[in-house]
């Protein structure tokens, strides 16, 4: 084959790749530095009720990965049920008419597209399909958008009465120097100081408060059932994330991709069980 040629073809492979995202095969089991393959690593999560799934929202292989732990557990038997960062509880109803498999896939396009605007429908489509079709419920987790807009321009103190009222009881986004001082080494690209710096930090708490609020609530209902949590990395991580603020003795389990400040060499047992390992 001339040269040209198969420099056409490695190109052409590299960009499809780069475009589809990689299969993720291994991950670091943090507890002993030990590198594992995937299936390994889902036979090890599949006892907790609480599994959280961390991602970069805009990465292909992580929502591979994600149907794949759903596609595991099902095939295990267990009772499953989809937490989503993506959505707030206005779109609840929503939800359940969707894995019901009573909403047009055009009309739930919508919903997704209000709630979680800035990535495209097709990043997600294989699991809400997959949720639909086996009549899995899938949980809005999130915080209000409004309300965690005005406490990241405001402050939590801030919040009018009726703004507190749409938030799960005796929630309170309030932060700790400690909790400032993890968004400082978490979040680089904010200023790191002032009253602007706190209020991004109570917005940050109030995601987290919530949504552990949420999946407490939920499994508290539904004691039989496993939550999968599909959440970016930073609210994902054990240390400064969702898993902190749960109430009870809920165990979990965290599969984290490498999310800043975290890698191969600086995660620890308390920030997740596994780190995926990615080609690029």
């Amino acid at each position: 084959m001339p040269i040209h040629h198969l420099a056409r073809l490695l190109l052409f492979a590299l960009l499809t790749v780069l475009l589809c995202g990689c299969s993720i095969s291994q991950a670091l089991r943090v507890r002993d530095r030990t590198t594992v393959d995937v299936d390994s690593m889902i036979a090890d999560i599949s006892d907790a009720p609480v599994i959280f799934l961390g991602e970069r929202h805009d990465e292909p292989a992580h929502h591979d990965l994600q149907l794949r732990v759903l596609k595991a557990l099902q095939a295990q038997g267990r009772d499953i049920a989809i937490g989503m960062e993506m959505f707030e509880s206005v779109s609840q109803p929503a939800l359940d008419a969707w894995s019901a498999g009573r909403v047009p896939e055009e009309a739930f396009r919508k919903v997704y597209q209000w709630s979680w605007r800035h990535i495209p429908w097709g990043m997600y489509s294989d699991i809400f399909f997959f949720a639909r079709d086996n009549h899995i419920p899938i949980v809005a987790l999130n915080a209000p958008r409004g309300i965690v807009q005005n406490v990241a321009q405001r402050g939590f103190g801030s919040l009018k009465a009726a703004e507190l009222a749409d938030l799960p009881p005796d929630v309170d986004a309030r932060v700790t120097d400690q909790f400032l001082n993890f968004m400082r080494g978490s979040f680089p690209s904010h200023s790191r100081s002032g009253d602007a710096f706190r209020h991004i930090a109570e917005a940050q708490m109030l995601r987290n408060l919530v949504m552990a609020r949420r999946i407490y609530d939920y499994l508290a209902a539904h004691p039989k059932k496993v939550m999968v949590v599909i959440a970016g990395g930073g609210h994902a991580r054990g240390v400064g994330g969702v898993p902190a603020e749960l109430r009870g003795n809920l165990n979990y389990r965290i599969v984290l991709p490498p999310v800043p400040p975290l890698d191969e060499e600086s995660v620890t047992p308390e920030d997740a069980d596994y780190l995926l390992m990615e080609r690029f």
